[in-house]
């Protein structure tokens, strides 16, 4: 097996390539001064089985995605799985008005044009983890929350808390590993700028919460929730997340106890490593 890993993900792959006792093969990229970005795979891929871990955070990194897929399908990989450990695009996955593009499924496909095999962690789109057939491309769905979790079972007098009804099972899950109870939140618009936001059955009070989601985009919904909580009663807000896309910074999480996230997307909030999750998975192709 030849692993390969993009810029962004290879501090990842480093760690998977560690765990599978091999090593990173080379890619040449380079990037234009018009933007253009330029690709070239320095190993001999040709009858090989190829693994690529490439986070697709932005524009940028989709085309370098395409452009790494089909430089190791034109130099006629055997096989060539893809593990995106975050990709862009994957919350439009239907049309909510007419004339919508599905942007998931788009992306899908053309990633699916030159891969054998795709490889997601929680994606967006897909409830829990598993194998699942999306817009006619076959996805196999990881799930990162047990990492969170181990990471969470320090906090004493837990209680996971899930955003919505819709993410309870996940949350249930991880409090089963931690050894905690679990609830969700309800919300009550009270005005037009004032939400209230409580657990559905658990009282808060002295209890340390922990928010867990798939993702946290902005962060404001999270901030807000856990400021309510505290308000309530909680001894403490802490917040954990899959894919910490921070788009607004993370300045704004400076009343919380702590919040975390893995390393699908890097950056200075990414304590936790998918890597185990991804090594165990190559194992048992």
């Amino acid at each position: 097996m030849l692993l390969f890993a993009s810029q962004k993900s290879g501090a990842l792959g480093k760690r998977v390539a560690a765990g599978l006792n091999t090593r990173l093969g080379k890619i040449e990229k380079e990037v234009f001064p018009d933007g253009e970005i330029y690709i070239r795979i320095l190993e001999d891929v040709s009858g090989r089985d190829c693994v690529l871990v490439h986070t697709a955070e932005d524009n940028d990194d989709i085309i370098e995605l395409i452009l790494v897929l089909s430089a190791l399908a034109e130099n006629r990989a055997k096989r060539i799985t893809c593990i995106i450990p975050y990709l862009a695009y994957s919350r439009q996955d239907k049309a909510f008005k007419p004339g919508e593009a599905v942007s998931a499924q788009v992306i899908l496909k053309i990633i699916d044009s030159f891969a054998t095999e795709i490889v997601l962690l929680n994606a967006h789109f897909l409830g829990k983890p598993g194998r699942f057939e999306f817009g006619g491309v076959k996805i196999t769905n990881l799930d990162a929350f047990p990492l969170l979790a181990k990471y969470f079972s320090k906090v004493k007098d837990a209680v996971v808390i899930a955003p919505d009804e819709g993410t309870l099972q996940y949350a249930a899950d991880a409090a089963k590993v931690i050894g905690c109870p679990s609830d969700y939140l309800i919300k009550k618009r009270l005005s037009g700028e004032d939400v209230e936001m409580k657990p559905k059955n658990i009282d808060i009070s002295g209890k340390n919460a922990i928010i867990l989601d798939d993702m946290i985009s902005t962060g404001e919904t999270v901030v807000k929730a856990l400021e309510k909580l505290k308000s309530q009663g909680a001894a403490g807000g802490y917040a954990g997340c899959v894919h910490g896309v921070f788009s607004k910074g993370t300045r704004m999480f400076g009343s919380l106890n702590e919040v975390v996230c893995t390393d699908t997307i890097p950056g200075d909030l990414s304590k936790i490593s998918v890597a185990p999750l991804l090594i165990d998975f190559l194992k048992k192709r």
